[in-house]
């Protein structure tokens, strides 16, 4: 199982800011979202549907099935953050992670592995790239973990192929998504306190109205920056190692769509308290504007 933990950064140095170009959401959206995206050469686990769902949570993803999902490594680390890689107006794919991960921090410091199921196995579309540039969100708050969002650009285009590919950014608001069942992918710890996943782990979750999330969560959640999903028997979730992953759902065009970033909760899946992700939607100006910068 997947399982989120409220995590502090330590690595404090200096936080690194895009400007703004004035790409309108709608141009950035066109030029994503019309390019390939969203969709993949190999067909994911079937996604779960109705009650049996609940049983599904936290099994070894189908090699290669989620292949915007990116590994970020801090220095030597083999695991740092997951992350995503979108599309930009210009054609280059950058990775979206939370900004826990990576604020106050050196883009030299970082490397983003592309291509991988298992940690340990050195595969064939496998591929690490250099990041040139880190742009935090300039309303993070590390104590609230509010604008938990960045944007990585890279310091050569990556090579898309079959195990590399963008996914979707989506153009509609969290209500539309309430009720269904959306994945989480990532390497992170299997139970609190746990070792770290070695292949990609996915597990599917519903996403819950913001008045759940409210009273199961209390004050900590924000619903003008952040949406919930998950399980309230707990037991299905995100953990240590998973900030930064996706949230992603399934559209009507047959394609996923980026809805959500990994960001906090407490402990790993426990009972009562439903996972806390990044609402996507809530910042698509911000990140047209720095995306495509």
């Amino acid at each position: 199982m997947l399982s989120v933990q409220v995590t502090s950064n330590a690595r404090k140095i200096v936080d690194i800011h895009a400007q703004c170009t004035g790409i309108s959401i709608d141009t950035f959206l066109n030029c994503g979202n019309t390019t390939a995206c969203g969709t993949q050469f190999y067909p994911p686990h079937t996604a779960p549907t109705g009650a049996t769902s609940r049983i599904v949570g936290g099994r070894e993803a189908v090699p290669h099935s989620w292949p915007w999902m990116v590994l970020l490594r801090f220095r030597t680390s083999t695991l740092s953050c997951g992350g995503t890689l979108i599309r930009t107006c210009t054609d280059e794919l950058v990775v979206v992670t939370a900004a826990q991960c990576v604020e106050g921090t050196l883009a030299a410091d970082w490397q983003i592995d592309v291509g991988v199921h298992s940690r340990s196995a050195n595969e064939v579309n496998q591929k690490a790239y250099q990041v040139s540039e880190i742009h935090v969100h300039e309303n993070f708050s590390a104590s609230y973990l509010l604008s938990d969002i960045a944007i990585l650009r890279l310091s050569t285009p990556v090579q898309e192929n079959t195990d590399v590919t963008p996914i979707c950014v989506t153009s509609l608001p969290i209500e539309d998504f309430y009720g269904k069942n959306c994945v989480v992918t990532g390497w992170g710890v299997t139970m609190e306190n746990g070792a770290l996943a070695d292949k990609l782990k996915e597990v599917y979750k519903p996403i819950l109205p913001n008045s759940e999330c409210l009273t199961n969560i209390g004050g900590a959640f924000n619903p003008d920056h952040m949406t919930c999903a998950g399980y309230l028997e707990g037991g299905k979730g995100a953990c240590q190692g998973d900030q930064g992953g996706p949230l992603a759902c399934f559209n009507s065009q047959g394609k996923y769509d980026l809805i959500g970033i990994v960001s906090w909760g407490f402990g790993c899946a426990r009972e009562g308290f439903p996972a806390v992700y990044a609402n996507v939607h809530k910042y698509l100006d911000w990140i047209a504007s720095h995306a495509s910068t």
